[in-house]
């Protein structure tokens, strides 16, 4: 008599065929619901019978799992030619688009820089890495800057004037319930294509990343920065943020407010502009120092919007 369970077990078989080799295949539930089937099956005999009949099922449930996992673990197959040698091997299914390999990729080396790097330093890092895109191999180096947070405004004034960062005073205003979190200052070092200097980091990190044997590796190299981009404070009131930001730029050149709904005001006979965000809630308020040299920026939260009139208050206090 020809076995009832043989069709069950092929159609399991062939849906473990459609599974990709990295899942793992839990077929416990469907042996069970057939386990539960031939009980149901035979219900009604005697005791006897019935004992017997879930003993075979039982047994019948335990060779199909064995049999599934021996077939689970035989997905990696070699074929060796006559020397031995791997000529053709499966290997695992590729889970990423090239610009989402990418952006993990320098992902995963900031997140190690972070690691290694003392606040305030430099690296300039070369990844070796050959499913990297031909785009990021023309563009091979890359710059890290090791943020300073400063969980005080005395810290913060410190690096100012150590760095000649754009001055950002405390305020002498923030809504109830709002407490200074952190300050900042970032640094503007884009890696200059082509120029000599540029070549001679280029040539020794590669250098380095051909003598060694990883086939991912990191290559890294501490750098001076020599130009500082802004001077930046939050402040919290729970999940609430408010963020106030001063960014050097040349004097002379026009800046732009991106908006799609604004107004001038003005704080201390200075000219200003209340503006909301195209691409968020929030709005900012936006001014530029007298030397022309330092432009402002106040963003609330769109959580706890701020009034007009609280806007006017925090950069009040902001101006020397």
């Amino acid at each position: 008599m020809r076995d009832s369970g043989q069709p069950e077990q092929d159609r399991i078989l062939r849906s473990m065929e459609m599974h990709s080799v990295d899942e793992e295949v839990d077929v416990t539930p469907a042996i069970m619901q057939k386990v539960r089937r031939i009980h149901r099956k035979k219900h009604g005999r005697n005791d006897g019978n019935r004992k017997k009949t879930l003993m075979i099922a039982m047994l019948t449930a335990i060779l199909i799992l064995s049999s599934l996992s021996v077939y689970a673990s035989h997905y990696l197959i070699q074929i060796k030619n006559k020397e031995g040698e791997v000529i053709l091997s499966t290997i695992k299914p590729w889970k990423y688009s090239e610009s989402e390999y990418n952006a993990k990729r320098v992902k995963e080396t900031e997140e190690e820089l972070r690691k290694r790097l003392k606040p305030g330093e430099q690296a300039v890092f070369y990844i070796k890495d050959l499913h990297m895109t031909p785009l990021v191999k023309e563009q091979p180096l890359n710059y890290f800057y090791m943020l300073t947070k400063h969980s005080n405004y005395q810290e913060l004034a410190k690096e100012i004037e150590e760095k000649g960062a754009p001055v950002l005073q405390e305020p002498e205003y923030v809504p109830k319930g709002y407490r200074y979190d952190y300050g900042q200052i970032q640094i503007r070092n884009n890696p200059v294509w082509g120029t000599p200097e540029y070549e001679t980091l280029l040539n020794e990190l590669k250098e380095q990343a051909e003598k060694s044997d990883e086939e991912r590796g990191l290559f890294y190299k501490i750098v001076p920065w020599f130009k500082i981009a802004s001077t930046g404070m939050e402040y919290r009131k729970g999940e609430n943020r408010i963020k106030m930001v001063a960014y050097a730029r040349e004097k002379g050149s026009k800046a732009g407010v991106p908006t799609n709904q604004a107004v001038k005001i003005k704080v201390k006979g200075k000219e200003m502009i209340l503006s909301a965000s195209p691409s968020s809630p929030s709005r900012s308020l936006t001014w530029l120092s007298d030397n022309e040299e330092v432009l402002y920026i106040i963003t609330d939260d769109p959580k706890d919007p701020l009034s007009k009139d609280e806007f006017a208050k925090i950069a009040a206090g902001l101006i020397p």
